[in-house]
């Protein structure tokens, strides 16, 4: 699958992102967490190379992923009312009309989903005619208006995500893998007279750094693995990425050889999170960087 990134009305950089389908994405950030709120319609496409054959489904949805320690550690601790925060979940969604498609996913949430084979997780997802339509209906719905606060929003973002896409590559016969964004912005720009009162104004950077990579894998056997050794590697992998580029400095950042050095430090995470279960693979696609109204792209 391929990537192409360009710049959004808005200034943003768009991708195409990640398996079972393309998906033109628009990134902001939320600045409360560390993470990237990507606002974005799906378009996915059954590519037959054994039949010319082509079903096109529009959907929209928004996802949240890439979370950072800081998100981390956020979403660890105790809410301030937990009370409301075991019962909220069903309401978060109700208020986008989208509690039907919330249910229909969280009931795969079982008590013991951690300790599942990824084998026997994903076929628990797919009815016996092997259409996963439904599902991935319900979750962009669910996308849409999920909050990181919900208690099942890593199962929904995470789990739910990669397996759904495990079962379509399997169908298609491609690779496995998702793509993300590194992210650092750095130099918030004054506020404008006037916009100091603006409730939720969006903070403007005068640096701002982006990189687009492609993580695939692949398990020897998915009936060796569980749902949590897998989920847990890719989280890891995508924490410990933007960590190193959270301690770069912007000299680093706007060097000529900086996609080398993300690609280096890409290999060093593949080769130590790796297990003879699972191996990882990463692929820097594109570097971006604003620097005071200059804009550096390297592909």
């Amino acid at each position: 699958m391929k990537y192409q990134l360009t710049k959004a009305v808005t200034g943003l950089p768009v991708a195409a992102f990640a398996t079972p389908y393309k998906k033109h994405i628009q990134y902001n950030i939320n600045s409360n967490c560390g993470g990237i709120l990507i606002a974005y319609s799906i378009e996915y496409r059954k590519e037959l190379s054994n039949m010319k054959k082509s079903i096109i489904i529009p959907l929209a949805a928004v996802l949240c992923l890439s979370l950072l320690a800081g998100c981390n550690a956020k979403d660890s601790a105790t809410p301030p009312n937990s009370k409301q925060a075991n019962t909220s979940a069903q309401a978060t969604v109700t208020r986008s009309d989208t509690s039907d498609a919330y249910e229909k996913l969280v009931a795969f949430k079982t008590a013991n989903y951690e300790q599942q084979s990824v084998a026997d997780f994903n076929q628990s997802l797919a009815p016996d005619n092997g259409d996963i339509s439904g599902l991935l209906d319900a979750q962009a719905e669910v996308l849409a208006s999920i909050s990181p606060d919900d208690e099942n929003y890593e199962f929904i973002t995470m789990t739910l995500a990669v397996s759904l896409d495990e079962l379509y590559c399997e169908q298609m016969n491609d690779s496995v893998g998702l793509s993300a964004y590194l992210k650092r912005e750095e130099r918030p720009l004054e506020k404008l007279p006037g916009e100091e009162s603006v409730a939720g104004a969006e903070i403007t950077y005068q640096f701002v750094f982006n990189a687009l990579y492609r993580l695939s894998y692949t398990f020897s056997d998915p009936t060796q693995i569980t749902v949590a050794d897998r989920d847990n590697a890719l989280q890891k992998f995508k924490t410990e990425f933007q960590n190193y580029v959270d301690n770069l400095s912007e000299a680093d950042l706007t060097s000529s050889n900086i996609k080398t050095v993300l690609s280096e430090k890409a290999d060093e995470l593949e080769n130590s999170l790796s297990t003879a279960k699972m191996k990882l693979s990463c692929e820097v696609e594109i570097v971006e960087v604003h620097n005071a109204g200059e804009e550096i792209v390297n592909n």
